[in-house]
């Protein structure tokens, strides 16, 4: 079984849900950088060509890991450095992205796999338009949504004023899409579910459930 790195304010039902298929790995949540994204795996870590880099003060560290050379301290752009996304062969990064990384596509958008969910080789979700067009440009099929629905949480697992993204709200493994919250709770819901079917994913969702952005998962 697999082993799944994320926040550690994971709700009960989806995290039994996950247990079925994976070994989840709660992150504790860090003091260096600020609460809503402290245990997001896409803040600590990076999955380029099915290795891990992870940032020296990452939560958890693994033998298997690769150091990355960049420690995330707590203001953007400082707290970017492993948020970065591979699409096939493509590996998009920002300028702030660490050295080792080594990103084809550097766009504007510091929160990278924030902003990106990968739904397989050559396609993708993304509520970043600069990321959309950029993308495009690289045959890659890429959904561009605009949700201002999903719930970034302080650390007593509360709901801040702040806006996630799609990226962070899901997980793809095993041909499934999982969304962390009810899929009626977002305006682009035709959208996605148009798009996942295309690429043979099934809807996971869990009803009645606001949406949680948890900085998405790391499988390893």
């Amino acid at each position: 079984m697999k082993n799944l790195l994320i926040d550690e304010r994971i709700r009960k039902i989806e995290l039994e849900y996950l247990s079925k298929f994976l070994n989840v790995k709660k992150l504790p949540l860090s003091n260096d950088v600020y609460e809503q994204i402290s245990g997001h795996s896409d803040i600590f870590y990076c999955k380029i060509n099915n290795k891990i880099v992870c940032a020296p003060n990452a939560p958890i560290i693994e033998k298997s890991f690769i150091m990355g050379t960049t420690k995330i301290e707590k203001n953007y752009p400082k707290d970017v450095a492993y948020n970065a996304c591979q699409i096939g062969n493509i590996i998009i990064g920002s300028k702030y992205t660490d050295n080792t990384i080594n990103p084809n596509i550097i766009v504007k958008q510091g929160y990278v796999k924030c902003s990106i969910c990968v739904t397989g080789k050559k396609s993708c979700i993304t509520s970043d338009v600069n990321i959309y067009k950029n993308l495009k440009n690289y045959g890659i099929d890429c959904l561009y949504v605009e949700e201002n629905n999903i719930k970034l949480l302080d650390k007593s697992s509360k709901t801040t004023k702040m806006n996630g993204f799609i990226g962070g709200a899901s997980l793809v493994f095993d041909n499934k899409f999982v969304l962390f919250g009810d899929i009626e709770k977002l305006k682009n819901k035709e959208k996605i579910l148009e798009h996942i079917k295309k690429y043979n994913l099934q809807l996971v969702h869990f009803k009645g459930l606001d949406i949680y952005d948890y900085g998405g998962g790391i499988i390893f």
